[in-house]
């Protein structure tokens, strides 16, 4: 399995349409970084405590004419960890390197949108360049070799979000010479009571559960490639599902419940952290099990085309 891996790996970054990917995303995060730099400069970190103080203030005058006991919760939780900050000498997140690798998981519809290409054409090229069949005659199942491809996808997506990550604190340090690069990320515990956690893990974590669209699209590109065996359909209907998906679902949801069991309408795991899901009544349990059903499906379609089916023309 490892060789099997290595080789798509080899095949994948001997393209040189993966290295203009990779190329265009750190230009595309340096760009934004430049003009968001001289467009909207950060706030005086000198004045921080001022400004955190007077985000207190205007908090707990909030609180007085908010009916939502729920969000009084989260609203009072966000006080204590703005007064937990002003007792530590803990600066905010905004006048840090990490404020633009925060803001930088915006551009994971572009991470997606460059691994749907990947997908597209992993399995799908195999027939257009006619290399599969030297392919089956190795001895590995076909099998071994789905899923060899499948995880190179993976992989390829993971480093992807790496590069993004990276190069979002690195674009914002370099204009801040990295100051403040170690503070902790602020949040409160079950009792109420505030606790510092990893900022680098908490922020990554947060791109990790911001990629489940991604996930899906690599999956659905992948199964369209191994299925109809083109690289410009599985491309095509995988990023026309990947702009209109959710806006649709977005727009249909007002109306109808059943939207509640479209995949798209579960992918964005984050409502549930927000306390704000798409329709009321949806769980992260709910969530999970929907997500389940679908992926198992779209694999399961891909792994029994691609083994069963005479795949040599």
């Amino acid at each position: 399995m490892y060789k099997l891996l290595r080789n798509e790996n080899m095949k994948l970054y001997s393209k040189f349409g993966t290295w203009l990917m990779m190329t265009l995303l750190l230009l595309t995060v340096a760009l934004i970084g430049v003009v968001s730099q001289y467009d909207a400069p950060p706030p005086d970190v000198s004045q921080w405590r001022s400004h955190v103080e007077r985000d207190i203030e205007q908090m707990k005058a909030g609180i007085l004419n908010e009916p939502n006991p729920q969000v009084v919760k989260q609203m009072e939780n966000h006080i204590k960890i703005k007064e937990y900050a002003l007792a530590h000498g803990i600066v905010p997140l905004e006048y840090t390197p990490w404020s633009f690798t925060k803001e930088g998981s915006s551009l994971i519809p572009l991470v997606s949108l460059f691994v749907i290409f990947a997908a597209g054409g992993i399995v799908a090229n195999e027939f257009a360049w006619g290399t599969i069949k030297s392919l089956l005659v190795k001895p590995h199942s076909r099998a071994k070799i789905l899923l060899a491809k499948y995880v190179s996808v993976l992989q390829f997506a993971l480093l992807l979000l790496v590069m993004l990550f990276a190069a979002t604190f690195a674009c914002k340090g370099l204009f801040h010479d990295f100051a403040y690069w170690d503070t902790p990320y602020l949040f409160t515990d079950a009792q109420g009571n505030v606790q510092e956690g990893n900022m680098a893990l908490h922020l990554f974590s947060a791109y990790l559960l911001n990629s489940v669209e991604l996930l899906f699209v690599a999956t659905i590109s992948f199964m369209i490639s191994s299925v109809f065996r083109s690289a410009s359909l599985a491309i095509g209907i995988t990023m026309l599902l990947l702009l209109l998906g959710g806006m649709t679902t977005s727009l249909l949801a007002v109306k109808y419940d059943w939207i509640k069991y479209t995949l798209f309408a579960n992918t964005s795991l984050s409502m549930y952290m927000e306390g704000s899901p798409l329709i009321e009544g949806m769980t992260l349990p709910f969530s999970l099990i929907v997500l389940s059903i679908y992926f198992l499906a779209f694999i399961l379609t891909t792994w029994t085309v691609f083994t069963k089916r005479d795949v040599v023309r």
